[in-house]
């Protein structure tokens, strides 16, 4: 990974912590990740090793996970690790053994199952807005990143939304209308992250309003 690109993700995820397995190579990254952070951010973060993110004794992450999402609640959590701990997190929460995370790759881990397809849909399409909206500006191209962010309105609202409906207005939280609510959260959260560039003071405005979401019981 070149050292400006890598600058730029660990920038971007801005983790309170960092979580990796005691082997030499995903300690030294750890290890530059905080003195990235300390550098660009003047923030200080702790380092903790697992054994069970060891390539050699890959364990049961995914119980080591959902107890990890429960201790470190609210925090933005960095994981440095091998595809083999990361793919069992994967597969068990987006109930899907055909897409496998590759080496080098950063990607935001579920903290919930995702099994409908539209949840999928619009996670990927998000995911795509942030690469293509970065490509655009990277090369000057303004004007096309501008345009990726405003298209991507009707994928939310047209398609996501509206064929949505029913989960969000079923009665109850079942696992179903909880993943909609928490899908909706997190597209919405990266896409003012997303657009920020563009209209900053709307942007955080927004962005502030969400925050305060967090504490309540439909994002938990």
């Amino acid at each position: 990974m070149e050292e400006k690109t890598f600058v730029e993700n660990i920038l971007r995820v801005n983790p309170d912590i960092v979580y990796c397995s005691p082997l030499f190579r995903t300690f030294e990254t750890a290890k530059k990740v905080k003195e990235i952070l300390k550098i660009y951010r003047n923030s200080e973060i702790s380092i903790e090793t697992v054994d069970i993110l060891s390539e050699a004794n890959p364990g049961d992450v995914v119980g080591w996970y959902k107890e990890l999402i429960k201790k470190e609640s609210g925090k933005n959590i960095l994981i440095v690790a091998h595809n083999i701990n990361f793919n069992p997190i994967w597969s068990y929460f987006y109930q899907d053994d055909s897409q496998k995370i590759t080496n080098l790759e950063i990607v935001k881990l579920p903290t919930y199952k995702i099994e409908n397809e539209l949840d999928k849909w619009i996670l990927s399409a998000i995911n795509q807005l942030g690469l293509d909206v970065q490509e655009a500006m990277n090369n000057y191209k303004l004007d096309d990143a501008a345009r990726y962010v405003l298209s991507f309105v009707d994928k939310l609202n047209n398609r996501y939304i509206r064929r949505s409906r029913r989960r969000f207005w079923a009665a109850g939280l079942d696992e179903d209308k909880l993943s909609a609510y928490n899908i909706l959260f997190d597209v919405l959260e990266n896409y003012v992250k997303i657009f920020a560039p563009f209209a900053p003071f709307l942007a955080e405005d927004i962005y502030l309003k969400l925050q305060k979401f967090k504490d309540t019981d439909v994002v938990d």
